[in-house]
């Protein structure tokens, strides 16, 4: 009778043994999962996005000291229509809060006039680069899966370059060439917050403002994200920026804005 009934306790020994060695297991999967994920975020974290910013400029522009003031009210068509090249494009790397940004776009443009003075002075033609670059570092104040938000703090460098030449006429047998180049470097604080609403879908918001070089200058961007993949999203929105610079030579008072479209992929 006693070796009957060790039997069902021999069973329920083993039973036990197995549920031990299963959970056991379990908790290392679980263990090693918390670790790699913690190992992820602990590492650096890049993303790069290239985008189209389709804006347009708006204000006020004086070059030198006797021509007056012009009013510039330039839609993205007419950018487009005379757009030789353009690159943008911004890069971002992050660390646990930590966090870099730089941001930058260059386009040329150039545009020839008609005949002047019935040829007399030939043609005109203008050419103009335009380049901004900035770099920002942050940190993320809200640690939040679905609202974090960082602060920043960093420096934008902005210049212009214009040429105008005139083509070899009767009235300039050598034809005649003026070009003049500004660039100036401001100092901003911004601001960056994120609301992801849905499993794919997040929107983010960002705000800056600062001077130095220019008298003033602020930008603002509203952004909204589609997951394609885990590490591939779409991204659209609007984006203005707004510079006031003023020197004896130059002045520049402008506003650019527009829609812009880009792909973000992250590594």
């Amino acid at each position: 009778m006693q070796a009957q009934s060790s039997i069902p306790n021999a069973r329920r020994a083993a039973i036990v043994a197995m549920l031990l060695v299963v959970a056991t297991a379990a908790n290392a999967q679980t263990a090693n999962a918390q670790t790699a994920v913690s190992q992820e975020h602990d590492g650096w974290q890049f993303s790069v996005t290239p985008y189209l910013w389709m804006a347009g400029q708006s204000g006020t522009v004086r070059v030198g000291q006797v021509v007056p003031a012009q009013n510039v009210n330039v839609g993205f068509s007419n950018v487009l229509s005379n757009l030789d090249f353009g690159v943008m494009g911004t890069l971002e790397a992050r660390k646990d809060r930590w966090l870099m940004i730089v941001d930058g776009f260059y386009i040329k443009l150039s545009r020839s006039s008609d005949p002047i003075l019935g040829g007399d002075l030939g043609t005109a033609r203008l050419s103009v680069d335009n380049g901004i670059v900035q770099f920002a570092g942050g940190y993320r104040v809200l640690q939040s899966e679905t609202t974090p938000v960082d602060v920043l703090a960093g420096i934008r460098y902005t210049n212009l370059n214009t040429d105008l030449s005139f083509s070899p006429s009767p009235l300039l047998p050598a034809g005649a060439q003026h070009g003049d180049r500004v660039d100036w470097v401001d100092g901003f604080l911004g601001v960056r917050a994120t609301y992801k609403f849905a499993d794919r879908w997040t929107i983010w918001g960002y705000a800056d403002a600062g001077a130095g070089g220019s008298n003033f200058s602020w930008q603002l961007i509203a952004a909204l994200l589609w997951d394609a993949t885990k590490s591939v999203s779409l991204s659209g929105g609007f984006r203005i920026l707004a510079q006031d610079y003023n020197t004896t030579s130059f002045y520049y008072n402008v506003k650019t804005a527009g829609p812009f479209l880009g792909v973000r992929v992250r590594f």
